[in-house]
């Protein structure tokens, strides 16, 4: 029991440092009418979702020119505490959330701030493998499975033969503003495979499905436009095209 505590702490300390260094890395960098694109596998995807969670509860914070690393560091742990607190004055709509974006942070744009989120099988029924989440650590899970409305577009690939129960997919769904789109598709193959796990790691495993979930998610990227690519769609249908 102790033992299993230790891990699953460990394992919550690195999740909790990689969003709160991505939500870090997003103020520091941020201008007002920028667009946010998001991308995750596996517990990547889990992360970058609980980042667009984390901005949707506390914006994305104001940074003075003179303002140090350690200030930063703070402010990004007080919102980080903001977004895990259950308590309902800090749901997204509640008043202790609305209060602290008022005081810290940039006024909600019109637009959808995140424009993209493009994710490979997030596993878990709350986002996270259970196995992970101990009585301790129930923080980690999702609110819901919806996408907030911060998101204009969102897709997700999924894997329609993994059987493994800790990797028990975390669908998204629309939220009731109907303003965000929704696209999963489900792939062939097991869950390594989508993000080409066996393939880079263990030089076995299908690669044709991870080529394919790679371009039809840039299928996706291009039909909405705004991110810079390197060469045109033909190009990247000729370069990860599964029958090769």
């Amino acid at each position: 029991m102790a033992f299993s505590f230790i891990i699953d702490g460990a394992i919550a300390l690195s999740l909790d440092t990689k969003i709160k260094k991505g939500y870090e890395y997003i103020i520091t960098h941020y201008n007002p009418g920028d667009d946010i694109w998001l991308f995750g596998f596996s517990r990547g995807a889990y992360t970058v979702r609980r980042i667009a969670g984390m901005i949707r509860n506390c914006g994305i914070l104001k940074i003075d020119q003179d303002i140090t690393s350690d200030q930063i560091g703070k402010h990004v742990d007080l919102a980080y505490e903001i977004y895990r607190d259950r308590d309902a004055i800090y749901h997204p709509e509640g008043s202790g959330s609305d209060n602290f974006k008022k005081a810290f942070s940039y006024p909600d744009s019109e637009k959808p701030i995140i424009k993209f989120l493009g994710l490979w099988d997030t596993v878990g029924a709350y986002g996270i493998p259970a196995y992970i989440i101990g009585e301790g650590f129930k923080y980690l899970e999702f609110y819901d499975q919806t996408i907030p409305n911060i998101v204009n577009f969102a897709c997700q690939a999924l894997a329609i033969h993994e059987r493994t129960s800790f990797f028990e997919p975390c669908r998204i769904f629309p939220n009731s503003s109907g303003t965000v789109t929704i696209k999963e598709t489900w792939f062939p193959g097991i869950h390594i495979e989508i993000g080409g796990g066996t393939v880079l790691k263990f030089g076995s495993g299908n690669e044709r499905i991870s080529k394919a979930t790679i371009l039809w998610m840039i299928e996706n990227i291009e039909q909405i436009g705004g991110l810079l690519m390197r060469g045109n769609i033909e190009t990247y249908r000729t370069r990860f095209s599964p029958d090769f």
